[in-house]
Formats: structure tokens, C-alpha cells, sequence
């Protein structure tokens, strides 16, 4: 069995406008780079070289196992 860990980068939003609701969404990163990390520090540079900013992130964990 084998297990990997990654880290993810999603844009917190708004559902419908609602500040009470919200949504998590995958960022999409320009050119061919990935949004899965070894790091929550590659993770956070990642956003940083692609300069986003002004809006709120959460990365979170993602486990696979084969």
C-alpha cells in the first residue's frame, strides 16, 4: 500500500453573495504548474510567484492511497 501526501490550494468564496456561506474552489496556477505540493510552503510560494493576493486561501491536506 502505498500513501501520499499533497497539498492543495482552494480560493475561499462567496455562495450567491452570501458572507455566511461559503465555498472552497481549486485555484488554477498559470502556465503547466500543478496545484498539488510537498509543502504548505511550496503551496504559499506558488501563490506568492503567481502574485495572488487580496483574497483568502485555505490549503488543505490531500492523502492518497493505492
Amino acid at each position: 500500500m502505498d500513501i501520499h501526501k499533497k497539498y492543495v490550494v482552494y480560493e475561499l468564496n462567496n455562495v450567491m453573495g452570501s458572507s455566511q456561506h461559503k465555498a472552497l474552489e481549486e485555484v488554477e496556477f498559470k502556465g503547466w504548474r500543478q496545484n498539488s505540493f510537498n509543502t504548505e510552503e511550496e503551496a504559499i510560494q506558488a501563490l506568492i510567484d503567481d502574485e495572488m493576493t487580496y483574497i483568502d486561501y485555505v490549503i488543505l491536506r490531500q492523502v492518497y492511497i493505492n
